[in-house]
């Protein structure tokens, strides 16, 4: 730790809109790394280089070990104080479990004897760090008979997405294997990375010619309401308390499916057969589609059977059958905008740069059979709305979303207004599977 502390320069970094919209939740990926060989604990994934390699990755991500303030005009910034550092939680533990057990488990985190604080996906103070909004955990778990290890992975999404995200995994895990290689006399140095963390990149790329957004883009960003300012304007400490207690109310149960890439390369031949000429369907916009069709109709189900109970279905009777009526269901898909971009520079750059597109999709488009016909239909929608985010989108987004202080809560609130909504965060093509600490790529990665 003495490496980072004793380097680290006080700076400030200003978030812009993109930051400020994630700033309620959390970025956290487990893991999962097995030990079939059953090296020693010094040759796989060795503690002290673990955590060494950890602060000397952090010497190029300063902004994980400053405090979330906002100022008289509540901009909100980052605040790198050398003497006052806000520095991640790291824990190294022994679990009584084998790999092996979690293995079978479809490698599910709840069923660790140990409490990983994953349940809440906020970034919200911790009584165990004096009430403060810490920016990045991380937890090594060791499995019995050093059978296996698990990384789990925290960081507040108000520092970076996903593609940061793992930029940063990478080059912490790059470093644990040159620290490890440096023993050697002939090792090679460790590469040089470019890392860029100032905000005001976005001015680099953006553009004033004007394109078109859509009228729920538009209302999203630029309608008010008395309460989402006031959310905007609160202190980032008591926002966090505020979004953690509702986040706690929440059944926030999750479920693990998996589907080989076999299958959904199968699936893809045989959708793209419906594609109209000179349309290629990625993978993402196959899963898009077999997603909206499954959960689309399992919403449906779900609303169906309220309105067939005895209250509901006699409200339903007084003011007729538009109530419980089936409604359209909007799939939403992550877009990277860095490879939209024209700058040089946009893969270097770790701030906020996703942004999320909506699809409509009608009733009789997901209340169907999947099959290669109807995925394909649906499918043509998410590509052709994908494609339309270029420089000119992204720059009118971030316009609108830097224009007001509190313009990006709003957008916040139009997420969650409606239950018939999905968001799908596209992780496939982040380097997740290339986070190699020394002991081989993981054997799962999972949220």
């Amino acid at each position: 730790m003495e490496s980072f502390t004793s380097t680290v320069k006080s700076q400030v970094f200003y978030l812009d809109g993109f930051d400020a919209k994630g700033a309620i939740i959390s970025v956290s990926i487990c893991y999962w790394y097995e030990n079939s060989a059953r090296s020693s604990w010094d040759a796989f994934m060795p503690p002290r280089v673990l955590e060494s390699a950890l602060y000397k990755t952090l010497e190029e991500f300063p902004v994980l070990a400053g405090h979330l303030k906002a100022d008289a005009s509540n901009r909100i910034y980052i605040d790198v104080d050398k003497d006052n550092l806000n520095m991640p939680v790291y824990t190294d533990t022994c679990c009584e479990v084998e790999y092996s057990t979690m293995q079978e488990s479809g490698f599910n985190i709840h069923k660790l004897p140990i409490d990983m604080g994953s349940k809440c996906g906020v970034p919200a103070p911790s009584g165990l760090v004096g009430g403060r909004i810490v920016p990045a955990h991380f937890r090594i778990v060791r499995f019995k008979d050093n059978s296996g290890v698990l990384v789990y992975s925290r960081i507040a999404h108000y520092i970076t997405d996903g593609y940061g995200y793992t930029q940063f995994m990478n080059r912490w895990a790059e470093v644990s294997r040159w620290m490890q290689q440096s023993q050697d006399a002939n090792a090679a140095p460790l590469p040089e990375r470019q890392y860029i963390h100032d905000r005001a990149f976005h001015a680099a790329y953006r553009t004033k010619q004007a394109t078109a957004l859509e009228p729920k883009v538009i209302d999203s960003l630029t309608t008010r309401t008395i309460f989402s300012r006031w959310l905007a304007w609160v202190a980032p400490e008591t926002r966090a308390r505020i979004f953690k207690a509702t986040s706690g109310a929440t059944d926030n149960t999750c479920s693990f499916f998996h589907i080989s890439s076999k299958q959904m390369e199968d699936i893809r031949t045989s959708v793209q057969k419906h594609a109209p000429e000179g349309i290629r369907y990625s993978m993402h916009d196959i899963f898009t589609a077999y997603v909206t069709i499954v959960v689309g109709q399992a919403k449906e189900k779900v609303s169906t059977d309220w309105w067939s109970k005895p209250i509901p279905a006699a409200i339903r009777a007084i003011f007729g059958n538009r109530l419980g009526k089936p409604v359209d269901f909007e799939p939403g898909s992550d877009v990277n905008t860095r490879t939209r971009l024209s700058h040089p520079d946009a893969n270097k750059f770790m701030g906020n740069m996703v942004i999320g597109k909506s699809i409509v999709v009608p009733p009789e488009q997901f209340q169907t059979e999947p099959t290669a016909e109807a995925l394909s239909t649906i499918a043509l929608s998410v590509h052709k709305a994908i494609s339309t985010v270029d420089e000119q989108y992204a720059s009118q987004i971030g316009y609108l979303l830097d224009k007001e202080p509190d313009s990006y809560m709003w957008s916040t609130f139009c997420s969650t207004r409606s239950g018939n909504k999905i968001a799908i965060s596209n992780q496939s093509r982040f380097a997740h599977y290339s986070v190699d600490f020394g002991a081989g790529i993981p054997s799962m990665v999972r949220h």
